[in-house]
């Protein structure tokens, strides 16, 4: 009798969960719905199970795809032996691009300074330097290669076609750089996983992110206060001539206290007719939806 009970709980589990996801999908959906904006959401659970909104769109990724950018000249550092400590000289013209974002510039408005890649990586990934960002696209690796290595990982659905200096001249060029919402989630995913890069790399980009200082009103909102650690990546857009916010991503997991894995998501926000902070609170809203359903 024991083993029957406990061969029907391990039989009724996995349905259960798959109801759990499907009903989060129809919540989602019915709140995205009423927006004024076209929203994409995607997550994957620690048992892979995974469900989506949105997900036949092309959403302009911004700054998002400098977590793309860190797994792929982590890839490259692995194969030419280089460490995170790797030293590159920043030239004043690295420097002199105006009206983009860039605490490093600010910091150093002349250049004539040499950092490591790490301290540039931070700068990308902590305080989404665009600057930094593109300093790392000439020195390694252009956005072409960085967008044939997340293809070779099997992700689909993706493109990396331009770097920030580029969008900054052109805005509409940031289409060219666009993801699926299940494709930056599976990227994210394998990379908790560490499918795609080791240690000491892998180390280094997790704790960037578990200590990003952009985007706190999005997916970290329903986290504040709280143990359980969250590591995400945002990205940003410009305001276009309709005055719509053009993008507004938020990309992360979400670990237990131990470590590991509970989920993965990532909420893409695309033309949004809303104020900036009423299209931060989408995401805000939809992170903590998806709390409620999976951490209870």
């Amino acid at each position: 009798m024991r083993t029957f009970l406990l061969l029907s709980l391990l039989l009724f589990l996995p349905y259960a969960h798959a109801q759990k996801m499907d009903e989060l999908r129809k919540r989602l959906h019915a709140y995205v719905d009423t927006l004024d904006a076209t929203v994409g959401v995607a997550v994957i659970t620690a048992e892979d199970d995974s469900l989506t909104v949105n997900n036949d769109i092309r959403y302009p990724m911004m700054s998002v795809f400098k977590f793309h950018q860190a797994l792929a000249l982590s890839d490259y550092m692995a194969g030419k032996h280089l460490p995170l400590e790797t030293r590159i000289r920043i030239k004043p013209e690295d420097l002199q691009l105006k009206g983009t974002w860039s605490p490093l510039r600010d910091k150093y408005p002349n250049g004539g300074v040499e950092l490591t890649i790490a301290d540039l990586m931070t700068y990308t990934l902590r305080q989404s330097d665009n600057l930094a960002c593109d300093i790392l696209f000439d020195r390694f690796m252009p956005p072409k290669a960085v967008d044939a290595f997340i293809k070779k990982q099997g992700i689909d659905n993706v493109s990396i076609q331009y770097n920030e200096t580029a969008m900054s001249i052109d805005h509409d060029l940031c289409y060219g750089n666009w993801s699926t919402p299940y494709s930056a989630a599976l990227l994210v995913d394998r990379f908790i996983d560490k499918k795609i890069v080791g240690d000491p790399y892998f180390t280094f980009i997790r704790d960037l992110m578990l200590g990003c200082a952009t985007g706190t009103s999005r997916l970290a909102q329903p986290f504040k206060g709280q143990a359980r650690q969250l590591g995400h990546k945002t990205g940003s857009g410009y305001v276009n001539e309709k005055g719509e916010i053009v993008a507004c991503n938020d990309i992360g997991f979400i670990l237990s206290a131990n470590g590991d894995k509970r989920y993965v998501i990532a909420v893409f926000v695309r033309e949004s007719g809303l104020p900036e902070k009423a299209t931060e609170k989408i995401i805000a809203t939809i992170s903590g939806m998806v709390k409620a359903a999976l951490l209870k």
